[in-house]
């Protein structure tokens, strides 16, 4: 897959929003709801031996004649993971979703990395075994984009076993899912599923070509499917324009209804054509998923 490196260096002033506590283990600066060093005081608890005594707090002891330790509420890292779909069907549009899809994960790598909250990155749901990278800083950054790069679309696989095979059975902060869903129901479905169980705050970012949502029908007799090799015999002119703009209408209101009913953030890129920028600048921070360094998503 392609990615713009030239492009990523525009997202640094940009971080992921934190819609609650950080539970990654890795020191940051997001609140989090564990108790030890810190600046935020939070609590007292009894002293037991080896305890700092530099956590004592001595007027307590001169007042009350107990021993008690200071406790501070820890700063730690969001916990991300980035699963971008490689199947069969990605590779179709010119650009290519795939390419897209790659672009948005390097995107959504380099706010959260620069930041130093840790990336998972999960390539799944082609014919080949996933592929995992994963990064702690920004040095990790060019390994990620590696992995990017020489992973490329092809065929279909099990694509939730692929993912619940990579995800685990812990829950990550931030969870994003770069995907066409082209796929049956049910398995699309499962996947929905997984994505809600997995993560506190899951993203479906939605990656349709331009030629999938407006394409001309009118010459056409049969389309193949890409990714099993089907053939489908289509009505002449304007009726099977009409009737596939009505399926797909539908189809995009059952997928962001049920993330709605899910609790996952749906997010359509843009199509080819459009800039990953302003997608990222625009429409992620609109839906809260990423703030300036500064001033929040205003």
């Amino acid at each position: 897959m392609k990615v713009d490196r030239t492009a990523l260096a525009r997202f640094a002033e940009l971080r992921l929003h934190a819609p609650s506590v950080a539970t990654s283990l890795q020191q940051g600066d997001r609140r989090s709801p564990f108790l030890g060093r810190g600046l935020e005081f939070a609590d007292y608890r009894e002293y037991d031996p080896g305890d700092d005594i530099r956590l004592i707090d001595w007027n307590v002891y001169l007042r009350l004649g107990q021993v008690l330790v200071r406790q501070f509420n820890e700063e730690r890292s969001l916990s991300i993971k980035i699963c971008v779909d490689v199947s069969g069907s990605m590779e179709f549009g010119e650009p290519r979703k795939a390419d897209r899809a790659a672009e948005v994960a390097a995107a959504l790598a380099t706010i959260a990395l620069v930041h130093r909250d840790p990336v998972v990155l999960i390539c799944f749901g082609g014919d080949r075994q996933p592929v995992r990278a994963k990064a702690v800083n920004f040095d990790g950054m060019a390994e990620l984009v590696h992995v990017l790069e020489r992973v490329e679309p092809s065929g279909v696989g099990d694509a939730y076993k692929q993912l619940a095979g990579q995800l685990g059975g812990g829950r990550t902060d931030r969870l994003f899912l770069v995907s066409d869903l082209l796929c049956e129901p049910d398995a699309r479905e499962q996947q929905l599923r997984l994505l809600a169980a997995s993560s506190l705050h899951p993203v479906l970012v939605h990656t349709l070509s331009a030629q999938e949502l407006q394409p001309d029908l009118r010459d056409v007799s049969e389309v193949v499917d890409a990714e099993t090799g089907e053939t489908l015999v289509l009505r002449d002119g304007d009726e099977a324009q009409d009737a596939y703009a009505e399926g797909l209408r539908v189809w995009l209101e059952e997928i962001e209804a049920r993330c709605k009913a899910l609790g996952i953030r749906y997010l359509r890129l843009p199509p080819e054509g459009s800039s990953l920028i302003g997608f990222v600048e625009g429409d992620l921070r609109h839906a809260h998923v990423v703030e300036h360094v500064a001033g929040g998503n205003q």
